[in-house]
């Protein structure tokens, strides 16, 4: 059997950045386990895993643009520090969830959005919303573990998000 789409995949791997430094490894987080053809991981690794076996290694290099974008300096954004609790400590370089209000004509929906803090000062907060990797190359270097056809317990059980799930 081949990893074809709809098998839920399992992955030792390491993930290096531009100068090979590793940022992410199996050791640290434990196995990647994700469903093929449900656009989980970067679009180049899904296709270079599909048609692999159990036992498989590959190592692949994705330019930014293939993995996690490029930086977008558009995606820092000033908050007045007023907008924050008064008691709130922030910290450079820490993730913090904020809400975003969509204020347009067809969406006015409400949303989390994972940021980091790049400048405090009692004005303002500098936020960054660009992937910690945006702007980078990566490499994965990865070893097929284990797939099987994922089933509807585990479906429910990852709460798989399509395109009519509404949160």
């Amino acid at each position: 059997m081949k990893i074809s789409e709809g098998h839920l995949v399992e992955l030792e791997y390491i993930l290096k950045v531009d100068g090979g430094d590793v940022v992410e490894s199996s050791q640290q987080e434990g196995p990647l386990q994700y469903l093929h053809g449900n656009a989980e991981i970067p679009e180049r690794l899904e296709q270079a895993l599909e048609g692999q076996a159990a036992g498989d290694k590959l190592e692949l290099t994705l330019a930014p643009e293939e993995a996690f974008g490029d930086y977008d300096v558009e995606a820092l954004t000033t908050v007045p520090r007023s907008e924050f609790p008064e008691d709130a400590a922030l910290e450079k370089d820490q993730w913090i969830q904020v809400e975003v209000q969509m204020d347009d004509e067809e969406d006015d929906d409400e949303f989390e959005l994972d940021m980091r803090v790049v400048e405090v000062n009692d004005e303002s907060v500098v936020l960054d919303a660009n992937h910690p990797l945006a702007g980078k190359t990566i490499t994965y270097s990865v070893e097929v573990r284990e797939f099987h056809p994922v089933t509807e317990q585990e479906l429910e059980a990852r709460h798989v998000h399509g395109p009519d799930c509404d949160h």
